[in-house]
């Protein structure tokens, strides 16, 4: 099992890969290209906050390395799981959004009168 979220310093930039990623992109919104996040040097602290807050151990990885660890608390785990169910059903919305997108105007309608029916029986 994993530890330690860890970000390597890359110039004027940051960078994550894989699963770490994945966390960054959960809890800032940061796009994943390539299986990679980037983001420039001056929001660093808004990532370790971020971290800090959801108790997720991290090394980073430059001039100097940093490491912060949680011990029992470290929710890196817990938090990778939730952000890979998001971008599951991210990944089928999108789907999904094709499929809408390439319907005649008659069947739309009657698609979005269906969903509209199913989610307001959920309010």
């Amino acid at each position: 099992m994993k530890r330690f979220l860890t970000i390597r310093k890359s110039s004027l930039f940051y960078d994550t890969y894989d699963d770490d990623a994945q966390i960054l992109s959960y809890l800032l919104g940061y796009k994943i290209i390539k299986g990679r996040v980037g983001f420039p040097e001056n929001a660093i602290h808004k990532v370790i906050n971020a971290l800090e807050e959801n108790k997720i151990n991290y090394k980073i990885i430059g001039e100097q390395e940093e490491v912060k660890d949680f011990k029992n608390l470290n929710q890196y785990s817990r938090i990778l799981a939730s952000a890979q169910d998001k971008n599951i059903l991210g990944e089928r919305l999108q789907k999904i959004f094709k499929k809408i997108d390439s319907l005649d105007s008659g069947s739309l309608c009657e698609v979005l009168e269906r969903i509209e029916s199913i989610i307001y029986e959920y309010n």
